[in-house]
Order: C-alpha cells, then sequence, then structure tokens
C-alpha cells in the first residue's frame, strides 16, 4: 500500500499552500473533506452550501463524508488528504498537524480578504477563530469521542507562524522521509519564537550564547515543551530555548510532554 499523509492544522495555518508544494514534491493524488462534501452533495442534488445548512439537523450525512474518508484507507495511491479528521479515518497515514500562533492565524485570513469570511477587523477575526475552533472540538468530541486539537494525535507538529511556506514543506517532506524508516516516531519543529521560558531562570542554567555556538557547530539539543491549548512553554532547560532563538532558525526540534506549567512565563518573541 502507498504511503499517504493526512494534512490538519490551524485556520491560517497555510495548509492550501503547503498542500500545492507538497504535491509538486512529491506527486501525491490531492483529496481534501471538500471535494468529498462536494461528491456527497452532487448524489444527493444539493449545492455544498445547501447541504452545509441541512447537515445542521441530519447528522447522517457526516456518516457519508465520514465512509468517503475511510474509503481513502483502501486507495493504493500516495495520497495527500486535506482534512480535520483523516488522522483519525484513514489507516496508516502520515499524521501532519500546521500549528501557528492566534494572532498570527487571524492577521492572515483577515488580509487574505476571503469573500466567505468576510470579517471588520483583524480582533473580530480572532474571536471568531476561536469561537469555530471551540465549536469543532465540540462536536467532534460528541461525534466521534476525539478531540482533533491533541497534539499528541499526530506524527508531526509543524509550526508555521514565523517560517515561509517553503521552508514549511521543506522541514515536512524531510521529516516524512524519517517516518517512513519507523513509523512509531514522532517529530515536533516549532519556533523559537513562540516558545514561552520561565521568567525566572534557574541557578544553574547554562549560558546561552554558549549553547548557541555549539548550536551552530551542528549539536541539535531537543527542547522539551507542553501545550496548554494555544501557548507552548519549555518544560526543562530553557536556556536552550533562547540559544536556539539566537540562531535565527525558523524552527528548531521538540519534543512534546505531558506537563501543567506553572508560575510566571515571558514570550521567546517579546524579550528580542
Amino acid at each position: 500500500m502507498q504511503e499517504k499523509i493526512s494534512l490538519a492544522g490551524d485556520l491560517g495555518s497555510g495548509k492550501s499552500t503547503v498542500a500545492k508544494i507538497l504535491l509538486d514534491r512529491l506527486g501525491m493524488e490531492y483529496y481534501s473533506t471538500g471535494s468529498i462534501c462536494r461528491e456527497v452533495a452532487a448524489r444527493h442534488g444539493m449545492t455544498v452550501v445547501e447541504m452545509n445548512k441541512y447537515m445542521e439537523t441530519h447528522p447522517e450525512l457526516d456518516k457519508e463524508i465520514d465512509d468517503g474518508l475511510r474509503a481513502l484507507s483502501d486507495v493504493d495511491k500516495p495520497l495527500l488528504i486535506d482534512s480535520r479528521m483523516a488522522w483519525h479515518f484513514v489507516r496508516d497515514t502520515f499524521r501532519v498537524y500546521l500549528s501557528t500562533e492566534m494572532a498570527v492565524s487571524a492577521a492572515r485570513i483577515f488580509g487574505a480578504g476571503r469573500s466567505e469570511e468576510h470579517f471588520e477587523t483583524v480582533e473580530e477575526t480572532e474571536a471568531k477563530i476561536r469561537e469555530r475552533r471551540e465549536s469543532e472540538k465540540k462536536r467532534y468530541m460528541e461525534l466521534y469521542g476525539v478531540n482533533n486539537k491533541d497534539l499528541f494525535n499526530y506524527n508531526l507538529v509543524l509550526d508555521t507562524t514565523y517560517a515561509t511556506p517553503e521552508q514549511v514543506g521543506a522541514c515536512l517532506v524531510e521529516s516524512f522521509d524519517m517516518w517512513k524508516k519507523n513509523h512509531a516516531e514522532t517529530f515536533c519543529y516549532l519556533s523559537p519564537l513562540r516558545l514561552y521560558y520561565p521568567a525566572d531562570m534557574p541557578d544553574d542554567a547554562e549560558n546561552p550564547a554558549i549553547l548557541s555556538e555549539e548550536i551552530e557547530a551542528g549539536a541539535s539539543p531537543v527542547v522539551e515543551v507542553a501545550f496548554d491549548g494555544e501557548r507552548f512553554f519549555t518544560v526543562s532547560c530553557p536556556e536552550l530555548a533562547l540559544a536556539y532563538a539566537l540562531t535565527d532558525r525558523p524552527f528548531i526540534p521538540c519534543r512534546l510532554v505531558h506537563a501543567e506549567p506553572s508560575g510566571e512565563y515571558i514570550r521567546m518573541a517579546d524579550t528580542l
């Protein structure tokens, strides 16, 4: 069976742009929840807009869309599947989540001026994103018993906040190649500017400037981070995050861990 990638992510994370880069580089066939919705709507003699309204009181159409995703498991072609729930319904995919800082997501969507997402201000855009995110989270939990925003569901969490689409695409392809050698491996690459580190650094913390020199010389230490649903916090060795920030890299290797950050934290981008 051919390898498949399921691509999910935050609103405004650049999924469509990154998908085009991946299709050019990997030669995959493209599927999306949108294309499946159009097929289901056509079978019922409706437009997609009419079907979306109809689905508000007829959740059985959700099952048809879900069945369309499940069927992709048996398609013997390399596929790129752009869908919030393909990671759950399509077997053995490389499960990717593109993460973006909320303020950046809102600015991108507001700046795009999409006809179906017209907002008066960036602040209104951000409020609507939060509202939609919570609505989807609640809906998917009720329908499927899963949290699609739980980053531990994915093989790769990739931050698109400060990276270019080309940088994101290159990192994704490299991670995919590594994953194909060991399907158990997981990856997390975040911008150091997005990390939060303790306001009070430990007394025994190493010098970030010295660590950055070691990183520039080829070292690639992993930064442990926790996620509270919106922010990434350093869990251990916060000086590593500071050292990486000094190297001006688009993203750095991280490991997601379960932890509850406490105390006062500072956002890296606000200190550099």
